[in-house]
C-alpha cells in the first residue's frame, strides 16, 4: 500500500509547486492534517539551523512526531524544503542565503510579500538591473526511521521592474524572467499554470521520482 506523504508548509506555492508532478506518481500527497473539527494541525519549529538540510530535518521530524499523535497509523511520511538564494556580484556577508524573508538574519522579522519585492528590486537595481542568481533547495522526506534528502540548485536571471500582481508563495517569481520577446522581459510569473508547470517539471519531475522510488522501496 502506498504512503500517504503530508507537506505541511504555510507556503500554497511551496505545496502546488510539485503536485502535478507528484499526481503523475500517483503519489498520496496532502498539505497538512486537520483534526476533528477541520482545523489545521500546526507545528512551531525554529528554523535555527546552520544549513539547509538541518532545517528540514528538523521540521519534517517534529511534524511527523505530532502528526503520530493524531493518526492511527504510521503510514505516512513528511516532506519539507529549505532554500537559500545566491546573488551574483553580491559580497559574501550581502548574500541572502538562508534568510531571504529576513533580511537582518534569524532574528529579524519576517518580511511581507510586497517588501520582498520592494528589496530585492532595489538591489538589482543596484547590480544594473538584471543579475544572475542561484536557489538552493534542500527536500527532505521522513518515514519516522529514516531520512531521505534531495538537493538541487535553480539558476535564475532577475529583473528590477517586477511584474504585479504578486504571485503568492513565490514572490520573486514575479522579477524572475524566462525569456525576452522583443526586448520585453517574460517572467515567472506571467507563465499559466501549465506553463509555468512545463518550465518547473525538469525539476519538480525528477524529485517526484526520487520521492516515488523511496516510498516504493520502503
Amino acid at each position: 500500500m502506498k504512503k500517504v506523504v503530508f507537506f505541511p508548509t504555510n507556503n500554497i506555492g511551496k505545496y502546488e509547486r510539485y503536485k502535478k508532478s507528484f499526481k503523475k506518481k500517483n503519489i498520496i500527497y496532502n498539505r497538512y492534517l486537520t483534526d476533528e473539527n477541520g482545523i489545521e494541525i500546526k507545528v512551531e519549529v525554529s528554523e535555527d539551523g546552520k544549513t539547509l538540510k538541518e532545517n528540514a530535518k528538523k521540521k519534517a521530524k517534529q511534524y511527523y512526531e505530532e502528526y503520530k499523535r493524531h493518526l492511527s497509523s504510521t503510514n505516512f511520511s513528511i516532506i519539507t524544503t529549505d532554500e537559500a538564494l545566491y546573488i551574483d556580484g553580491l559580497t559574501e556577508k550581502e548574500q541572502p542565503g538562508l534568510f531571504v524573508r529576513r533580511f537582518g538574519g534569524i532574528d529579524a522579522k519576517r518580511a511581507t510579500d510586497e517588501e520582498v519585492v520592494q528589496k530585492y528590486t532595489s538591489v538589482i537595481k543596484k547590480l544594473g538591473g538584471e543579475a544572475k542568481a542561484k536557489w538552493i533547495y534542500s527536500l527532505v522526506m521522513y518515514d519516522g526511521k529514516n531520512f531521505y534528502d534531495y538537493t538541487w540548485e535553480e539558476p535564475v536571471l532577475f529583473s528590477s521592474i517586477p511584474h504585479y500582481p504578486i504571485t503568492k508563495g513565490y514572490v520573486l517569481n514575479n522579477i524572475t524572467i524566462i525569456k525576452k520577446v522583443d526586448n520585453n522581459n517574460i517572467m515567472l510569473s506571467d507563465l499559466t499554470e501549465e506553463e509555468r508547470y512545463e518550465y518547473l517539471s525538469k525539476y519538480t519531475d525528477t524529485i517526484a521520482d526520487f520521492i516515488n522510488d523511496k516510498l516504493i522501496n520502503q
